[in-house]
């Protein structure tokens, strides 16, 4: 069992190697009660509908709040070292009906068909996977999936890490609460979420 001055020495080292980080702006722990105003705020902002198709699910946000420790960090978005557009799908129940395609070749083939539609550059929906019933049409999400925080491979002290990038209202929260105030759309947020080795 670990003692109280090693976990903290622990957490002060993790702190410091996300502090360290390329692009990081400023970056604190969490306490519990701002983890709870920023899941919160991530649940209300669910409820809207996204990209006029259906509501959201931020899992990677959920998952780094749910963590042993959270930080919050303000990036350098063109320095910081994680991919800037998450792995997004759009999911009914276990179902895929859209997902986000980096491969070229197959994003001209899937471009061919006029079954899909893009709602963004290399964002397909199968049409023809969409639900009909609108009680089906209401399960489905636009899912932002949890990611490892590349930034702590290979920290013996890390049992596990979670990166989540937040909604645009929970980016907002985040400077606020890091008090930085920036009008530059370069510089964003994340989250890092993660439970030290016992």
């Amino acid at each position: 069992m670990r003692t109280m001055e090693n976990k903290n020495g622990q957490l002060e080292c993790v702190i410091r190697t996300l502090r360290e980080c390329c692009g990081v702006i400023a970056a604190r722990l969490l306490s519990e009660e701002e983890k709870q105003m920023v899941l919160d705020l991530e649940k209300n902002v669910e409820e809207k509908i996204v990209f006029g198709m259906c509501k959201s699910l931020n899992e990677g946000m959920r998952t780094a709040l749910q963590m042993e420790f959270s930080v919050a960090m303000v990036i350098q978005s063109s320095k910081f070292p994680y991919p800037h557009h998450p792995h997004v799908s759009m999911r009914c129940d276990d179902q895929v009906i859209g997902e986000l395609i980096t491969d070229e070749g197959m994003l001209e083939e899937l471009r061919k068909n006029r079954h899909n539609f893009f709602l963004w550059e290399n964002f397909v929906v199968y049409v023809k996977r969409l639900p009909k019933d609108p009680a089906e049409r209401s399960k489905l999400r636009i899912i932002y999936p949890p990611r490892e925080a590349i930034q702590l491979q290979g920290l013996p002290s890390v049992k596990c890490s979670v990166f989540g990038t937040p909604s645009t209202e929970g980016d907002v929260l985040i400077k606020r609460m890091l008090d930085v105030s920036v009008e530059e759309g370069a510089v964003g947020t994340c989250l890092v979420g993660f439970t030290l080795a016992r």
